[in-house]
């Protein structure tokens, strides 16, 4: 005689014990959007989906090419290689009548039965081909959170407004070599119950103080201080917009090869924001060059730490249980840390 399929709540039996089942019904009914998947926000889709919560994907970038150096267990090697014989056989196809060519994938449609296959419970993953500039804010207004990477400062503004106007919230975020940096935008009517005690919740908060994306980045870098940090930000927040500044400029983001435009680039950026030119230090160069090289890099362990501290952020945010990070979030890997830091 066979027995019946576990239900939903014997599923997440575990979660309700440990968030409550009213934390768990708010995250069953949530909807979280994945703007680019990258190392990071593969580690927080997984999380996040195995937690019961769905998921979108909007990436139009062509697979496999996009994700060749995105460390996510999401998509093996081996399928990898699959793509690669099938592009292969596209150029080769070519050279055939137009019916014949091999019509490319995109990442969003890769990722999609993977999402599905890793819980089952869930509807299908919601996916979007479409270029990022021509998706317009009425859908990124459908989800509850954005989670957005590899992306332009403006196009991330855009979306944020969008998004926390409606009552959602957005989160930018980034890794470059040993470093991620995530933006939080959670919108100004956002509330939450700080946690004071075993199973005890303090009266309902609101963030304080609150400032969007877009006044974030309006805020001078050389006005970005706090206690720890007198003489200007910190040098990962410094860094991730030396990134973005170069991206907004040159539409490409640092590599090896523009190695040299990015130092010209960067050094002009810190004089504009009021910082020394050489804000970031070394001998010749060397800081800005080696940024250069690692811009786009994503280092597995960094990408599961920042997944699951982002993770974790996701679920406050829904839960309106515990006190969200506000609105700067830094990681180092070289010592391990995690720390906030707000803009003000």
């Amino acid at each position: 005689m066979s027995s019946s399929a576990p239900s939903e709540s014997e599923i997440y039996d575990r979660q309700i014990r440990l968030w409550g089942a009213d934390a768990q019904s708010k995250m069953s009914s949530a909807k979280v959007l994945y703007v680019n998947i990258t190392g990071i926000s593969a580690e927080i889709l997984k999380n996040l989906i195995l937690a019961g919560i769905r998921a979108g994907i909007a990436d139009g970038r062509p697979y496999p090419e996009a994700m060749a150096e995105t460390p996510t267990s999401f998509l093996s090697p081996a399928e990898d290689e699959k793509e690669d014989d099938d592009a292969e056989k596209g150029d080769r196809d070519s050279l055939q009548p137009e019916t014949k060519r091999v019509k490319r994938m995109s990442v969003a449609k890769a990722m999609q039965p993977h999402v599905h296959e890793l819980n089952p419970l869930l509807e299908e993953c919601d996916i979007n081909e479409d270029d990022l500039d021509s998706i317009p804010g009425e859908y990124f207004a459908k989800f509850d959170i954005v989670i957005a990477s590899n992306i332009s400062l403006d196009e991330a503004i855009r979306i944020s407004k969008v998004v926390t106007s409606k009552g959602g919230k957005f989160m930018l975020v980034q890794s470059f070599g040993f470093h991620a940096c995530a933006m939080l935008d959670l919108g100004p009517l956002h509330t939450f119950r700080k946690e004071i005690g075993k199973d005890k919740l303090s009266d309902v908060m609101n963030i304080k103080p609150y400032t969007s994306l877009e006044d974030m980045a309006k805020i001078k870098l050389a006005d970005v201080k706090d206690r720890w940090h007198k003489n200007g930000p910190p040098l990962i927040y410094a860094k991730y917009r030396a990134i973005l500044n170069y991206f907004a400029q040159k539409k490409a983001w640092p590599s090896q090869e523009n190695e040299e435009d990015f130092v010209k680039v960067s050094k002009s950026f810190f004089k504009e924001q009021g910082l020394d030119e050489n804000y970031l230090g070394g001998e010749n160069d060397e800081e800005l060059k080696c940024l250069s090289l690692t811009a786009t890099a994503e280092v597995s362990p960094v990408c599961a730490v920042m997944g699951g501290v982002l993770g974790n952020e996701v679920l406050k945010a829904i839960s309106s249980k515990g006190e969200p990070a506000n609105n700067i979030l830094l990681f180092d890997g070289m010592d391990g840390g995690c720390k906030s830091f707000v803009l003000k």
